[in-house]
Order: C-alpha cells, then sequence, then structure tokens
C-alpha cells in the first residue's frame, strides 16, 4: 500500500469518545483547526458508549474538591499522582457545567439540583446520574463538534501508527498514518500536535465489559514513539460483570446499586449466602472478596455469583423505579428482568488505571503528544472511585485539547522523518497478500488463545508462573503473527484490522505481564498470591515501560507528590 490521500490540521485527536471528542472541542473554541479520527461510527463505537452514566463531582454543600481529592488518594492506595488527582478535583464542577452547555442532561430533584448518590469510597454524596448514559453524554458532545466550523470528524478510520519527525535533536509526534475504511486509502494526516485519546485495553481479558475495540493500540503507538508507559498492570477489575446468559455477556449490573440507601440487594453464592458485607466495600475489595467465593466452590456452574435485588426491602416499586435506565432496560429486552431475576456475574476488565504517563496539562514524554485518560494515566491509583472515570475525559480532554492548541500556535508544522514514514507503509503492506493461500480462521484462533491467557494469568489473582508464562505465549503468538497475510480488499478491509489489532493486543499482554512481574506486591487491583502484601517500603512508585525498538525496558518512576 501506498500514501494516497495527505490532509494537514494543527491539532489531530485520535478517538472520537467522550475524552477525544472534549479535546476537539477545547481546541477548536480556542482557536486550532482540528481533525478528529473514529475506529468506528461516530456515537456508535468506543468505550464511552458501556458508561451508565456516573459522574462526580464536588457539588454537594458539605463536599469539596479537597475533599474529592483525598478520596482519590485513599481509594488508589497512595499511588495515584497527585497533581493529576488535584486537577480532577479542581475542574471536575467547570467541567459538568460545560457539557450542559453541550446539551447533556442530569438527573435533578424536585428542587432543580443535581441529583447526587453516594458510592463507595465516597466521603459526601459525589455522584451525578447522566441522561441517556454514555451515550447521552457522546450525543451531546458529537453534535456540538458536528457543529463547529474548526472540527473534521473522520469516522470509521483506522489510525495505524503515529509519525514523527525531529526538531532539536528531539522526538516529535507531526501526525499519523491510518486507513480510511469507506474509500480504502492509506492516508496521511500532519499535524502541529496530536492528542491521544484511544481508551484503555479491556477486550485483552475474556470477562470484560467493554466493546470488542478496546484493543490498546492507542498505548502502543505512544509507546513506540517513545512515550512513557506507567502501572500497565493496574487494570480495574468490576465486581459485577454479567456472565450468563451469554445474550447480555459483558453487560455489568452496578454492585453499588446494591447499597442499603439505594437497593439494599447483594450479591449471593449458590446456596443464598451473601457475599458483599454493609456498607459495601469499594470496588477492589469486594471484587477479591467474589473471586474467594468463586475459588472456594460457592460460585455458579458459570463461573459467576448471583447479583439479585428481588428480596430488597425497599419494595418492588422502588426497585423497578430505580432500574429504568438504558442499561437495565437492555438487560431486560433479552429476557432478563433485573428487578425480580438472579444475574450471574463475576468480576471483569472495567477500566485501566495505568498507560501513558502524563503532567497536568496532559502533555507526555513525547514532544507534541498529549493524551486523556482512559488511556492515559496514573491518576487513580491502584484504584479508581465509582464516577471519576467520565468525569476525567472531561477534566483532561478538555486539559489536553486546549495544551494541544496551544503548543500548535506556538511552533510550525516539522516534517515527517522518511523513515518513519516508509517503515509503518511498509509494515502495513507486508500484512496483505495477492494469494489465496490465507486462512481465515487464523487470526480469531490466535486472538482466542491471547485472550484465555490474560484472563488465566493476568487476572484477579495472578503470580509469577503465570504471568512469565502469558509474556512468552504472547511473544509466540506474535511471531505466528509475523507470519500472516490477509487478502487485498479495497474497503472495509476487516481482515487486516483484526491482524493490526491483535498485533497491538499482544504488545500490551506482554507489557501488562512484565509490568505484573515486576511489581512484587499486592495493591489495589493488582494481587500477586506470591506476594499478598501491600510494601509501601519498596513499590510505593509506578512501574515505568519504555520502548527500546523492539523489546522495552522496564523501570520504576517516582510518584508525583505535592508538597504540603
Amino acid at each position: 500500500m501506498k500514501i494516497t490521500e495527505n490532509l494537514q490540521t494543527d491539532v489531530l485527536v485520535i478517538g472520537g469518545g467522550a475524552a477525544g471528542l472534549r479535546a476537539a472541542l477545547a481546541a477548536a473554541e480556542s482557536g486550532s483547526q482540528v481533525i478528529v479520527t473514529n475506529k468506528g461510527p461516530l456515537t456508535k463505537s468506543g468505550i464511552t458508549l458501556t458508561a451508565a452514566g456516573g459522574m462526580q463531582a464536588p457539588f454537594h454543600p458539605a463536599d469539596s474538591e479537597e475533599q474529592y481529592f483525598k478520596d482519590t488518594l485513599q481509594c488508589g492506595y497512595g499511588l495515584g499522582d497527585q497533581n493529576l488527582a488535584k486537577v480532577l478535583a479542581a475542574d471536575a464542577c467547570s467541567r459538568i457545567l460545560d457539557l450542559e452547555r453541550y446539551g447533556t442532561r442530569f438527573v435533578r430533584d424536585t428542587e432543580g439540583h443535581f441529583s447526587l448518590g453516594q458510592f463507595p469510597g465516597q466521603s459526601q454524596p459525589r455522584n451525578l446520574f447522566v441522561k441517556g448514559g454514555g451515550l447521552g453524554l457522546v450525543s451531546s458532545l458529537a453534535k456540538a463538534c458536528q457543529a463547529h466550523a474548526n472540527i473534521l470528524i473522520i469516522d470509521d478510520f483506522f489510525v495505524s501508527g503515529l509519525i514523527t519527525g525531529q526538531s532539536s535533536q528531539e522526538n516529535v509526534a507531526v501526525g499519523a498514518i491510518g486507513i480510511n475504511l469507506r474509500n480504502g486509502q492509506l492516508t496521511l494526516i500532519q499535524a502541529k500536535a496530536v492528542v491521544m485519546a484511544t481508551g484503555g485495553c479491556q477486550w485483552l481479558w475474556e470477562i470484560n465489559d467493554c466493546p470488542t475495540d478496546a484493543t490498546g493500540e492507542g498505548l502502543v503507538y505512544a509507546y513506540r514513539a517513545g512515550a512513557d508507559l506507567i502501572d500497565m498492570e493496574m487494570v480495574l477489575f468490576y465486581p459485577s460483570v454479567i456472565v450468563w446468559p451469554p445474550s447480555v455477556k459483558g453487560a455489568f449490573a452496578h454492585y453499588e446499586f446494591l447499597a442499603a440507601d439505594i437497593l439494599d440487594g447483594n450479591i449471593y453464592d449458590h446456596v443464598g449466602n451473601s457475599v458483599l458485607p454493609k456498607p459495601l466495600p469499594i470496588r477492589n475489595e469486594a471484587m477479591q472478596l467474589m473471586a474467594k467465593a468463586i475459588n472456594d466452590g460457592r460460585g455458579s456452574e458459570h463461573g459467576g455469583l448471583f447479583w439479585y435485588v428481588g428480596n430488597s426491602p425497599n419494595g418492588l416499586k422502588r426497585v423497578r423505579e430505580t432500574l429504568n435506565i438504558a442499561q437495565y432496560n437492555y438487560i431486560k429486552s433479552h429476557g432478563i428482568d433485573p428487578a425480580t431475576d438472579k444475574i450471574e456475574v463475576a468480576p471483569g476488565a472495567h477500566y485501566l488505571l495505568g498507560g501513558i504517563h502524563i503532567n497536568e496539562q496532559c502533555q507526555t514524554t513525547v514532544n507534541g503528544l498529549f493524551a486523556t485518560p482512559e488511556c492515559a494515566g496514573n491518576f487513580d491509583g491502584a484504584n479508581r472511585l465509582a464516577g471519576s472515570g467520565i468525569t476525567a475525559t472531561q477534566v483532561f480532554g478538555a486539559k489536553a485539547g486546549f495544551a494541544a492548541h496551544q503548543w500548535a500556535v506556538a511552533n510550525q508544522y516539522i516534517d515527517a522523518n522518511p523513515a518513519s514514514i516508509e517503515q509503518e507503509t511498509w509494515r502495513i503492506a507486508g500484512k496483505i497478500s495477492t494469494t489465496n493461500n490465507y486462512q481465515g480462521t487464523a487470526i480469531s484462533e490466535l486472538r482466542n488463545r491471547l485472550r484465555t491467557a490474560v484472563q488465566s494469568y493476568a487476572g484477579v489473582n495472578r503470580n509469577g508462573e503465570g504471568l512469565a508464562r502469558l509474556t512468552k505465549i504472547a511473544k509466540e503468538i506474535r511471531e505466528e503473527l509475523s507470519q500472516l497475510q490477509v487478502p487485498e480488499v479495497k474497503v472495509y478491509n476487516q481482515q487486516l484490522i483484526d491482524l493490526l489489532q491483535l498485533e497491538s493486543m499482544c504488545e500490551v499482554a506482554m507489557l501488562v505481564a512484565e509490568c505484573a512481574l515486576m511489581r512484587q506486591e499486592s495493591r489495589g487491583h493488582h494481587y500477586r498470591t506470591d506476594f499478598p502484601r501491600q510494601d509501601d517500603q519498596n513499590w510505593l512508585k509506578h512501574t515505568l515501560a519504555v520502548s527500546m525498538g523492539i523489546e522495552p525496558r522496564f523501570a520504576t518512576k517516582p510518584i508525583n507528590m505535592l508538597s504540603e
């Protein structure tokens, strides 16, 4: 394949979820020309769509930015970068009000105030509810972007890698190469600044509550360009992801709704014993209690436990009113009544806590490259407060977009390194065969093998032997992938995209495994059965992965601590 289309813009945003769209608006409203690329159709793909609609912001009269900040650090077991947690807490309320300006609607009480819920880990009621959930949020941001003259959205566009140049002997991100799936053109997009907003990598795990496009390639592209990745072992496992029946597998039922002041239900084992105490524990504690019950043989035949609110003392009417939202209407549309039926759930991959290391302006360690959570980390630490994920898309999305605009104003276009372009185009061309010797099942078989290994060896419970095994398997699959080619298809070459995605998945799996091997302790969502205790003396620091060409270098990096 050869580059057949060239585009140029001030700011390139890769990813059309809540973070990417907010970044685009921040850059465009500041005066930059912006291109947004999205892997699938806008508002119909991406991780944000699976969000159930909870956002955190300290609007309660008894709450404060300082308390939100302290809750974040405490819930994260001290691993979160304090500069980022401070920004999150300070800007949360303003970004909620921005969303209302863009058309997002929130649930309010009879007096017109935001309806606030108190979820585990929150010292005050802090959780706002977005009408329409993640879809409602993305739809409003998408409409605002589509109405802005400075923003061009290109969906069904698969970015295959970043392009770099040089300025003053330093590496600079100057754009990206990708495949326009609608016309099959290999496209070079040159930009003064690039914002990575591609979400996480949760689809590597067999049990997860994310869409199939959560495959982590944004992390890999930034890593290959020279960006620091931190805490890749820190993957948040949501306690109650549905594992049965297959028709709704991968959806989730809120474990937070089991609180006494909401629905007062519980997670039950196969003989009807409660698994979770009241008040409800924070996520990683709930996850461990559930995993232990399953491992002790108290689970269902499908490897889960039972989420149940049918015996709520609050009454069926209150239960039905509370569950009358998109998340549960979807479950109900598949013949399951969440108000009365027992739903089989287990801990599943939900959110990447680590990722591309950023400062409070969302700058990475590569000049001209900015990143937003979820693909950026780590403000959460080793565990995340409920509702902070979506809030982070708006706080850091706005920061990244404005900082990218400022970079674009201060810098001219830098020519891409010809070797960078040639390497990427040849890499893609090498995946395409003009013969008919391709076996269509090969990619799916290798992908299933990788996901099974990630689930088995890097799940809720890990140990050194299993993590080393995962590294070996991921490398073997990567080697097998290097021998595969796909047919030449002009438009929507899904087999090519699957192959490129699986290569990134292998790289992410190796990084997760190696970082988990390095962290010889248990902290939050990282639980090592061979190192079951938290070790603040040796491990109150980030793990670090840096590309050294073909193989990574692993080290540690200090937590950003604010002075008192």
